[in-house]
């Protein structure tokens, strides 16, 4: 967790909604992380987490014009295109344990626990993918405080492979290329490529102060779109030969922080969430970039107050939503304007992340309070879905073929920090939610704290 997603977790923990035992655990284990960071000079910071591309639909969070619970909007959604339904088997979690544990989705039966480096819970950052044909999983870890490891999976025997050594940094985001060939990990230290042919890391371009954050490729995968925080701009750098074309300028008239990037599955527009901390209304920005002039259009300002930070982008590529503490915009990619903003119920609290389902037609909020589904066609609130055991800042997914949400759930109890006991997290699993119904199912526990969900074949 770098300084930003270190921020971005104290506003939840200060907002009086959150489930603070869990948030304080939480933000004093990272705290002393930055910490130990900056005395050492060294990334000591373990992270994890686990993603399939091409096999699981896209997440994140949003926000737009006003609407509450049972009333109206144009549109709405999340931000990071959703992949098409594809056939899955299997639901893969990672956990505290420094596991990845398969999940049968038919019988939803837990098999044996695949040990991985070192994880520690860091949901708002992603620290993997895996290949788009669903064979392999990338897990990524940073076991002891040492270098950053990539682990693969091989779905087929549920076994891990050896290790790939990446080197000091701290990972930021994981991302397979289309056409599953290559592998990016961006980081503080910089961007770095993975041949998944013969599993050995590379030194890509750089960035500056904050550096490589977030990344989308081209729906050829023929260019990746990296955000660099700390110079406010988007890299393009041509996947075959690891050349940077250039840097986009997020426009200075959005004052905000970039932290999410999606682009239309027609390739010809990205959009860049610049959220600002403790935001006011038009403070916040999704910045549209035209990708045939790599030219950044004027940025879209955001009505919804708090911190924008998520993104998803509809499979229609009609529809941008964003995520706000307490709401998801709704952004039209035709006309590149805001539409209304979807409230969420004033009892659920600070919404975390989002997921969208394949077919476009339904958002699932996870907020302390329990999951909210909007319906996109009318900008509905539905009723909030109570979870047992829910564990608000785990990520939320949904099944390939549309049928199942899974969250996050913990088993609370104390910790001794520094001679005190707090709350804290002790143990966990996951809860599925049936679509039909908007129902949640039973616990299933798989001992340790859930940090990431993810599917394949």
């Amino acid at each position: 967790m770098d300084e930003l997603s270190l921020r971005a977790l104290l506003e939840r923990a200060t907002s009086p909604e959150p489930p603070l035992g869990q948030i304080v655990d939480k933000s004093l284990r990272a705290g002393r992380r930055l910490r130990r960071r900056r005395a050492t000079g060294a990334a000591a910071l373990s992270a994890a987490a686990v993603v399939v591309v091409s096999t699981v639909p896209a997440l994140t969070s949003g926000a737009g014009h006003t609407s509450g619970a049972g009333h109206k909007a144009s549109k709405q959604v999340p931000a990071a295109v959703a992949a098409p339904a594809t056939k899955a088997r299997t639901a893969y979690v990672a956990t505290s344990h420094n596991t990845v544990v398969p999940i049968n989705l038919a019988a939803k039966t837990v098999g044996a626990p695949i040990r991985v480096a070192e994880v520690v819970n860091d949901p708002f950052v992603i620290q993997a993918a895996a290949s788009p044909n669903g064979r392999t999983v990338y897990e990524v870890g940073m076991p002891g405080g040492g270098p950053t490891t990539v682990t693969p999976i091989d779905t087929a025997t549920n076994t891990a492979g050896p290790t790939i050594t990446i080197g000091n940094a701290e990972p930021q985001d994981f991302a397979v290329a289309p056409n599953g060939k290559t592998a990016y990990l961006s980081a503080p230290e910089g961007l770095f490529r993975i041949s998944t042919a013969t599993n050995t890391a590379s030194k890509a371009p750089d960035c500056s102060r904050y550096g490589c954050r977030a990344m989308a490729f081209s729906p050829s995968g023929q260019a990746l779109y990296v955000i660099n925080g700390g110079a406010k701009t988007v890299i393009v750098m041509q996947t075959a030969n690891n050349r940077v074309v250039t840097g986009i300028k997020i426009p200075a008239s959005s004052s905000g922080i970039p932290f999410n990037i999606g682009i239309t599955p027609n390739g010809k527009t990205a959009y860049v969430v610049d959220g600002t901390f403790e935001a006011k209304p038009g403070e916040n920005s999704v910045v549209p970039i035209n990708l045939a002039t790599n030219a950044a259009l004027t940025p879209i300002k955001l009505s919804a107050s708090g911190l924008a930070d998520g993104l998803v982008i509809a499979p229609d590529g009609r529809t941008a939503y964003v995520l706000s503490s307490r709401a998801v915009t709704a952004i039209d990619t035709a006309t590149n304007q805001a539409e209304a903003t979807i409230n969420l119920p004033q009892s659920a609290g600070y919404a975390y992340f989002m997921a969208l389902t394949p077919d476009g037609k339904t958002l699932y909020v996870l907020t302390p309070r329990g999951v909210v589904p909007i319906t996109t066609a009318s900008g509905t609130v539905l009723p909030t879905i109570k979870v047992p055991k829910l564990c608000s800042s785990t990520p939320i997914a949904i099944t390939p073929d549309g049928r199942t949400v899974y969250v996050g759930a913990c088993i609370t109890g104390t910790r001794t920090v520094e001679g005190h006991k707090l709350p804290a997290i002790v143990g966990g699993g996951v809860v599925p939610i049936s679509t039909a119904t908007n129902t949640a199912g039973r616990f299933i526990n798989l001992g340790g704290e859930p940090v990431a969900i993810t599917f394949a074949r």
